[in-house]
């Protein structure tokens, strides 16, 4: 934007500072966006790898013969989980990208 010095107002001047301001605005809530993403995304990793651990210590006290109610209740989740996790296939989320 190439301007001539008599084309240089106080109104033009507050336009583009509010431009630049705005401009400024996107790029840090942008930023925020990518970082909020990765938390996220670690945060469904860690969950996903605590109920693998707690599927395979489930699994491993359903085969040595404790009760899948004493075992809810160690884990203090209704029984329809254990159950639930018992039946399912362990699944963990490979790290990275």
């Amino acid at each position: 934007m190439k301007l001539q010095l008599h084309e240089i107002t106080p109104e033009l001047i507050r336009e583009l500072s509010d431009r630049l301001e705005a401009d400024e605005i996107r790029s840090l809530v942008r930023a925020e966006v990518r970082e909020l993403s990765e938390e996220f995304r670690q945060a469904k990793v860690k969950a996903t790898e605590l109920l693998a651990r707690c599927q395979i210590r489930a699994i491993k006290l359903d085969n040595l013969g404790v009760g899948r109610k004493e075992i809810a209740s160690m884990f203090d989740v209704p029984v329809r989980t254990i159950s639930q996790w018992i039946r399912s296939d362990v699944t963990v989320m490979v790290r990275g990208r």
